[in-house]
């Protein structure tokens, strides 16, 4: 009786998780999403190709691959159907061409037949083809190749840019995941995948980029009001943080909030180091008054697009942005340290 070979991969704090989905209607009885896990790859398991399509819709700026069965079923409670690759890859195609965006996609069967081959070699053809340079061979048996599918599928993310900007900057997005909305981490990611890869940002906006600094800033006052380390008079109404207030309190400076002059603990205390309060003080001012709200008012946005247009630079606010990173990774840290349970 063959031993099952132990796979061992060496984890560190860089290395990314690559999220997969895999459509198969049978039980995971050969342990293909407790391998993945040590390859840092997150499987996520649909058991028909509707379902699959629903984590395609919900999630496809969060998967980083897809593996399809060799014949699974089409909707839930149906039998396999041997016609199923030939629907998914197409419809794998049409969803690609709306998001504008390729994901890599293999085959992992147990099934070696004539006609499977067949169905194989004809799914394969064209862009499938095209790609197997940049994604790697197509068919992976399920009881020999689930190593190489999981050493293929993490070589074929890594290039994928979003992968990349997430591998450079991973304790920021890890605090992102744990503490900030999904909408924040998107913002953050699309303004780092324009510093990064800026032939695929010719639309870039230095107006729109500074006011998304400034909406992040927001973001983590309202984890910090979530938390309990920001108290609900000082952060103010849900739907339209007072940024200023929130900053000064954090800094250990004076709040005036009506009548009544609110603090963090004693003179000389504080949340923000003085480091941090200064980046935070430096993004919320630079060209806006306006502490109520995220939005620059129209003086502030003439001011960002002169500088812009005078100096054809986007530098100023990726610094803007770099320095938001050590902010993100300072708060992640403290918010453990002081806030966890």
């Amino acid at each position: 009786m063959s031993q099952k070979k132990e796979i061992v991969v060496k984890m560190n704090k860089n290395n990314s998780i690559y999220n997969v989905l895999w459509v198969d209607e049978e039980e995971d009885r050969l342990g293909f999403k407790e391998l993945g896990r040590k390859y840092n790859i997150n499987i996520q398991q649909s058991r028909s190709w509707d379902r699959g399509k629903t984590v395609l819709a919900n999630r496809f700026e969060t998967l980083s691959a897809v593996v399809l069965d060799g014949n699974c079923t089409i909707s839930d409670g149906g039998s396999p159907d041997p016609d199923f690759l030939y629907q998914a890859v197409r419809e794998l195609e049409t969803i690609y061409a709306q998001h504008e965006e390729q994901l890599p996609w293999y085959v992992l069967s147990a099934d070696k037949t004539p006609d499977f081959m067949l169905t194989l070699r004809r799914v394969g053809m064209g862009e499938r083809e095209k790609k197997e340079e940049e994604w790697g061979r197509m068919f992976f048996q399920k009881n020999v190749g689930l190593d190489e599918l999981c050493i293929t599928i993490k070589h074929a993310a890594a290039r994928k840019k979003d992968n990349k900007v997430r591998t450079l900057y991973g304790d920021m997005f890890r605090t992102m995941e744990q503490y900030f909305t999904p909408d924040a981490r998107r913002t953050m990611l699309d303004i780092l995948k324009a510093l990064h890869f800026p032939e695929e940002s010719r639309n870039f906006d230095p107006v729109l980029y500074y006011t998304q600094l400034r909406r992040i800033l927001e973001h983590l006052f309202r984890a910090a009001n979530r938390m309990g380390m920001l108290p609900d008079e000082v952060m103010g109404p849900r739907d339209k943080v007072n940024l200023a207030n929130s900053s000064l309190y954090m800094s250990g400076r004076e709040v005036n909030i009506g009548s009544r002059i609110v603090r963090y603990k004693r003179p000389g205390q504080y949340i923000f180091p003085p480091v941090i309060a200064q980046i935070v003080k430096s993004i919320l001012v630079v060209a806006n008054k306006n502490s109520h709200t995220v939005e620059l008012d129209t003086q502030g946005k003439t001011v960002i697009q002169d500088y812009y247009n005078s100096l054809r630079s986007n530098n100023f606010l990726f610094g803007y942005a770099l320095h938001l990173c050590d902010v993100i990774i300072w708060f992640g840290q403290y918010a453990r340290r002081n806030y966890s349970k």
